[in-house]
């Protein structure tokens, strides 16, 4: 990593490792949060609905075929059946007396005998082979040779032909001889209102299939339609069908949803219950859960990384002024005035200006040490880097170049020492306090301008030179160093 953000690199290696741990940590916690919630469908929720549903059936379903089958063998009506069906309002009240109870609403009777079809209301018709309305008589006579009864939909002609849940039960007498058929009605309406009541209290799909894989019973009410026409459930029509009472669990695709379902046999319907259910749109909670974690994590790291960074750039800006400035007077050190140098020096090209270079000294700073002691030397330090500083502009340089010497560099237009001068005379009317005691020191500078093609070194020795004269001078005082001449630079 090179660039702006190879400072950084650090930083970002723990970020992303970070990011990756919660980006593996959510999908740990999805995979096993799915895994629960489908586990609790599949061996709680889905059979637990079943139980509730096959108990709900038999008060709506099962009840009123007990009650089919009681009538089926209740001598009364069998003796009046073979008497001759005589006075036919006895069997009208005999089903009237029926109406009512466990939600039946259409009881009828059918002698095989004289093929009438008896009701509440008396006698309905007389049902014939040839009318496709009483293809269902003939049929029940069918199966009834190895089943009592069969259920099956049809239209209840005397209750304004809705559809109706028909429970039919063969009548036959000691001696084995068929009598009729007797049966109850069921409204298709409310056994599917029921369903459409658990489906809203357990968030399941409930429906019942018989032996054809008709789906003779669910919420909707629809039309009877065949498993196998049915995207998804096609492929286990035939897994469907081959169950038994134990429970089958199974699962499907279909429109991007999967789904589960458990399938048992009603043997006393000959249906199969099925119950089923959403996993996406159970697992939804879950997706939703996973995403604020997500976002919550990623915030704090979010956040933890700019703390980071924001203390490491700090760090760093600190560093770098440590080292490139002088920690006890806040003045450029050498390293950072040779970095500068280049840019300073194009600056004052642009602006047709000439570098001015000053060189100066304390005066007698070894006995401000000896005589106050470091701590006061330091101070006086600070001061006077104060003290240029304050008469310099924002582009000129001070640093200190080593000990009590410090070096300004300065754009000029000609060799002027007005700059020099006002530096000198600052710090000799600077009144210092030390120990107690007022203290002046003064300086002395040495003043060269800086012509190219001299080099820095050179202009440093010129200068330093000048110094030296101001200090045998007298000192505190303000000396010109001599005009360049190339040949007097030293040969590398």
């Amino acid at each position: 990593m090179s660039g702006p953000l190879s400072r950084y690199r650090l930083a970002i290696i723990v970020a992303l490792l970070l990011l990756a741990g919660i980006i593996v940590n959510a999908g740990l916690y999805y995979q096993q949060g799915s895994q629960d919630i489908r586990h609790g469908i599949v061996e709680q929720g889905l059979p637990l609905t079943g139980d509730t549903i096959f108990s709900e059936i038999d008060k709506s379903i099962l009840r009123p075929l007990s009650v089919a089958s009681l009538m089926a063998n209740d001598t009364f009506l069998q003796d009046w059946l073979k008497d001759g069906e005589r006075d036919p309002s006895r069997a009208a009240r005999y089903l009237a007396a029926i109406n009512g109870r466990y939600g039946i609403t259409g009881s009828f009777l059918v002698s095989e005998n004289s093929r009438r079809y008896y009701y509440a209301g008396g006698v309905l018709k007389t049902v014939k082979p040839t009318d496709p309305e009483d293809r269902w008589y003939f049929h029940s006579l069918q199966v009834a040779q190895s089943d009592a009864y069969d259920i099956a939909l049809d239209e209840d002609m005397t209750n304004g032909g809705k559809t109706t849940l028909f429970i039919n039960h063969r009548i036959v007498d000691s001696q084995g001889k068929l009598l009729g058929v007797i049966g109850v009605g069921l409204p298709q309406a409310e056994l599917s209102a029921q369903l459409a009541a658990h489906e809203r209290r357990f968030q399941r799909r409930i429906y019942f299939i018989d032996h054809d894989g008709r789906i003779v019973l669910d919420s909707a009410g629809a039309g009877q339609r065949k498993l196998r026409d049915l995207p998804g459930l096609a492929q286990l029509a035939d897994a469907i069908l081959a169950g038994g009472l134990e429970p089958r669990k199974l699962e499907y695709s279909r429109d991007g949803n999967r789904y589960l379902l458990t399938s048992r046999l009603l043997p006393e319907l000959g249906w199969h219950l099925l119950v089923e259910q959403n996993e996406t749109r159970a697992l939804q909670p879950l997706h939703a859960a996973l995403q604020v974690n997500l976002a919550i994590n990623s915030t704090i790291l979010l956040l933890v990384l700019i703390a980071v960074l924001a203390t490491l750039q700090h760090h760093q800006r600190r560093m770098r002024q440590l080292a490139t400035t002088d920690p006890l007077t806040g003045c450029l050190n050498r390293l950072a005035f040779l970095e500068l140098l280049p840019g300073w020096l194009r600056a004052c090209e642009r602006a047709s200006a000439e570098p001015q270079l000053l060189m100066i000294d304390i005066d007698h700073f070894k006995q401000v040490n000896d005589k106050h002691g470091h701590q006061i030397g330091d101070q006086v330090l600070r001061e006077i880097a104060d003290l240029l500083r304050s008469q310099l502009r924002g582009g000129d340089l001070l640093i200190r170049w080593g000990g009590e010497e410090f070096v300004v560099l300065v754009h000029s237009h000609g060799d002027d020492d007005a700059l020099a001068e006002r530096l000198r005379s600052i710090v000799a009317n600077h009144m210092m306090s030390a120990s107690g005691k007022r203290l002046t020191v003064t300086i002395s500078i040495g003043l060269c301008q800086w012509l190219p093609p001299e080099t820095l070194e050179a202009a440093v020795a010129r200068a330093d030179l000048a110094l030296y004269a101001a200090k045998q001078g007298g000192r505190n005082r303000v000396c010109h160093a001599q005009p360049y001449h190339p040949l007097d630079e030293p040969i590398a």
